[in-house]
């Protein structure tokens, strides 16, 4: 089978003001719609943008949209603003600019449009798409726009994976992986060309020779393909075709997750290039996530508890994330936690979720997208404010959404939907037609999509606007101390999408009254919190008594104002009652010259987000809605906590800081809106975190070995402000030893050899561990022979400390008393120098370069003048041999 290299890629054209000129259009027109398997191509007015995508379809990296294959970038340019977006209802791929949410072409793939499920793969420069049902394997080319190869051949629900060039083809079910050349090759029973296999595939057994089952498999951009392996708690390199050492990351069965970052660690973490893709797996059962290095990990992540209540089945991790921030969902149990890690720090908020099915989540900017698979939208959780916003209508039907984030986008698609979105960086949302002519106006994409808003008096969101709470009665550990219920949450309507525009795309109001408004009843705070117990709001009353108390968020019986009496004027000789007491002219009672008002409903502030950080707990929160509350306080601050401020008045800083927690144990808070007359509305629980974060990993490691070796001193600083109760671990080779203090003596180990070092600190929220190498290679010195006579008989130089000669390897020549390199020393066979009647078990391991032919081996040292050659024992500096 020959092969041919690669097409180079076009050079991206640059942005620039139409073309006023129409006649140098249908040239360019006419030449396109002749690609084969291109629909129309439309270059008018637009004819920039459509440009721009052509010569961006190259440089494009559309990670996988079966979540977890690709590779991010990081910043938006234009020749990085495409994505390949799938349509397996109809065997086709789109390509959309995703500035515009135009689509740019469209490509039918070989084997007719029998639905399907496809997966896009590319690198930036290969662009593969693999049927799922059939195992047919297609490469686009991004500059023909077209199919550049096809192979037909394959196995059913395989994965395809590309990185730094390499192209991998997955069997998970088999336990086997098999590097394939993406680049295009011709066959003389293939027209278009097959992919051609490098090496024998690679095959994943257990010690019993049966096939180890793979888990979602990842390459980065270095051209490594990540296996997790699920069945022994190991995450494997493969580097091309080699396969690298298993890295041990979790007990044998818990379920492994792999996310693949594009964020420069803090400092030269492992050997992991400043930029690339660093790799992230989550044991699932364990709750922890843990960053790699192409050998070991390289630090650990506690997540929150409550992470792991749910099934592992429903715990969901991107496969793709920008950003130094990864998302985490507990999709049946509700907790959304958000690490940092660089930093280590977690932000956790819960999501009132019913039994919906739920999609990973992605971090765009400060917002979490979490597609909502039942309702064909997306959950926007702004961090910022610590509040749901309306949900993204994508489809408005059932069907699997495929999200992930590249180059400052967020790619939305249903395969067996026309309908897609693209949403950037400030939440600004294009909707794409994946049906529509390519280019052509008036098609969905063509114009942006606002992003939708609450209805005008709607309250503080603390939950999913889409979700209405749930039916069950709450955890047992979610109740309020003493009170029996948990803090009531503001959800707002079932139906949350206002009606699409008819005419134009400015937001517009929605018509309908506000479903979700209905009054809450307040909720006692817990015995231990500073706010007096509050007062519960009694009905309304249908009475003109002046001072009747009104329910919150409901208006008074009468037209008059609370507070006041209604006039009662006087008759007229008409039978009505004027308000001044005096006769109206018509017979009828004028209006109240003071119009009805309805009181501001009362509402509870918006759940809190819980931030960590070393020492602290940030709680931040949206503020009530509606009635102005007096103050805000903090709820649940138990015994040797300390909050800052004590209250937050209307209008401050939603934020409270919370010090003096213990390292190790999870809290969680509430927040209080304190109203006139002692009423008071509570916050939802927020999520239980700890008050620290994972130690960075050890700086300014140094090793001083000791003198003769078999040791050395190891000592290393932590950066300021770490947690001061951080612990440590030393591993040197297969050993592990628990230390205290920043210094560590090793001792009783081998000369002659190098041991890799970790040396890890730790505490009850994860870990950051540094390497570094013992050196144990004895010094060389240099020493004269001696006493070697002129007799012609030579000194032996053995393989081993012992005359042996069978294993001579050469020989110094008789009279030479020159000097040798002597590397270390060693005991072995007792030898007796006849002249002198001396013996001694010492041996030299040396290198010999006098007269005659070099060697190197071993030589009594009675022939070499060290300082305690003619003693029998050994002579310092020199080192032991081992």
């Amino acid at each position: 089978m020959s092969q041919r290299p690669a097409p180079d890629p076009p050079t991206p054209s640059s942005a620039r003001e139409p073309d006023p000129e129409p006649q140098s259009v249908p040239p360019r027109e006419s030449r396109l719609s002749r690609v084969p398997g291109l629909s129309r191509l439309r270059l008018d007015r637009n004819r920039p943008t459509a440009i721009v995508a052509i010569g961006a379809a190259v440089s494009v990296i559309a990670a996988s949209v079966v979540v977890g294959i690709g590779a991010a970038g990081a910043d938006s340019d234009l020749s990085d603003v495409g994505a390949w977006l799938p349509s397996g209802s109809k065997n086709l791929v789109v390509h959309v600019n995703g500035l515009t949410g135009r689509v740019d072409a469209r490509i039918t793939l070989p084997g007719g449009q029998d639905p399907t499920t496809l997966q896009v793969s590319t690198d930036g420069k290969t662009v593969l798409v693999l049927n799922r049902k059939t195992g047919q394997l297609n490469q686009i080319d991004p500059r023909q726009l077209t199919v550049a190869q096809t192979s037909p051949d394959g196995t059913p629900n395989q994965d395809i994976a590309t990185g730094g060039g390499n192209a991998w083809r997955i069997s998970p079910g088999k336990g086997e992986v098999q590097r394939i050349d993406p680049r295009p090759t011709t066959d003389a029973g293939n027209a278009l060309g097959s992919f051609a296999t490098i090496g024998p595939p690679i095959v994943f057994e257990d010690a019993q020779g049966g096939r180890i089952p793979l888990g979602k498999s990842q390459a980065d951009a270095d051209g490594t393909l990540w296996v997790p392996l699920s069945a022994t708690g190991e995450v494997v390199p493969i580097r091309g075709s080699d396969r690298g050492a298993p890295i041990k990351v979790a007990e044998p069965g818990h379920p492994l997750l792999l996310t693949l970052v594009k964020a420069a660690p803090p400092g030269n973490e492992g050997e992991r290039k400043s930029g690339a893709d660093r790799v992230v797996v989550t044991d699932v059962t364990a709750g922890k996530a843990m960053t790699l290095t192409q050998t070991s990990v390289a630090s650990t992540f506690k997540l929150p508890t409550d992470l792991t209540k749910g099934a592992p089945d429903r715990f969901l991790v991107p496969g793709v994330s920008e950003g130094a921030v990864v998302p985490f969902l507990a999709s049946d149990t509700g907790s959304l936690a958000l690490l940092d890690i660089n930093s280590g720090s977690v932000q956790a908020a819960p999501i009132q979720t019913q039994k919906h099915t739920y999609g990973s989540p992605s971090v765009l900017g400060a917002k979490v997208y979490v597609p909502d698979f039942d309702t064909g939208a997306l959950l926007v959780y702004n961090t910022v404010q610590a509040r749901f916003e309306e949900p993204i209508k994508v489809t408005g039907t059932k069907g699997t959404l495929e999200t992930y984030v590249n180059n400052g986008l967020l790619w939305v698609n249903d395969q067996n939907s026309a309908e897609a979105a693209v949403v950037d960086v400030q939440g600004r949302i294009h909707r794409i037609g994946k049906d529509g002519e390519p280019g052509a106006d008036g098609v969905p994409g063509d114009q942006a999509t606002p992003t939708l808003t609450r209805p005008p008096g709607a309250g503080a969101t603390s939950a999913p606007p889409s979700t209405p709470p749930p039916s069950q009665p709450p955890a047992e550990d979610q109740q309020l101390p003493g009170a029996g219920e948990a803090p009531p949450q503001d959800v707002p309507s079932d139906d949350p999408f206002p009606p699409p525009p008819t005419h134009d795309t400015k937001p517009k109001p929605d018509p309908r009254p506000p479903t979700n408004e209905t009054p809450q009843l307040p909720v006692p705070l817990p015995s231990n919190t500073t706010p007096a117990d509050p007062v519960e709001t009694p009905k309304p009353q249908p009475t003109k008594t002046a001072g009747t108390p009104t329910a919150p968020g409901t208006a008074s019986a009468t037209s008059s104002a609370p507070g006041t009496t209604e006039p009662t004027g006087t008759t007229s000789p008409t039978g009505t009652t004027s308000p001044t007491g005096g006769t109206s002219p018509t017979g009828t009672t004028p209006p109240s010259s003071t119009p009805p008002t309805t009181p501001p409903e009362m509402k509870a502030p918006g759940t809190p987000k819980a931030t960590s950080s070393q020492g602290k707990i940030t709680l931040t929160f949206s503020p009530s809605e509606g009635a102005k509350p007096t103050r805000y306080t903090l709820g649940n601050v138990t015994a040797g906590l300390s909050v800052t401020p004590d209250a937050v008045a209307p209008g401050g800083t939603m934020k409270f800081t919370v010090s003096g927690g213990e390292c190790g144990k999870e809290y969680k808070f509430f927040v209080s809106a304190e109203f006139a007359g002692q009423k008071t509305m509570n916050s939802g629980w927020s999520q239980p975190i700890q008050p620290c974060v994972k130690p960075p990993k050890p700086e300014n490691v140094s090793v001083t070995v000791a003198s003769g070796g078999h040791g050395a001193t190891l000592k290393w600083t932590l950066a300021k402000g770490a947690d001061p109760k951080t612990t440590y671990q030393v591993k040197i080779g297969a050993n592990t030893y628990a230390v205290s203090d920043t210094t560590y003596v090793a001792k009783g180990l081998k000369n002659s050899q190098k041991y890799a070092v970790t040396i890890t600190a730790k505490n009850a929220a994860g870990s950051g561990s540094a390497t570094t190498t013992i050196d144990l290679t004895p010094p060389k010195r240099s020493y004269k022979v001696g006493p070697n006579r002129n007799n012609s008989i030579g000194i032996g130089i053995h393989a081993g400390p012992r005359i042996d000669a069978a294993t001579r390897r050469g020989e110094i020549g008789s009279n030479y008393t020159g000097t040798i390199t002597v590397h270390c020393q060693t005991m072995g066979q007792n030898v007796t120098r006849t002249a002198t009647n001396v013996h001694s078990a010492v041996w030299d391991r040396v290198d010999y370069s006098g007269p005659g032919k070099p060697a190197s081996g071993y030589v009594s040292d009675l022939y070499v003048r060290t300082p305690n050659s003619d003693s029998g024992r050994f002579s310092p500096p020199l080192w032991e041999c081992e």
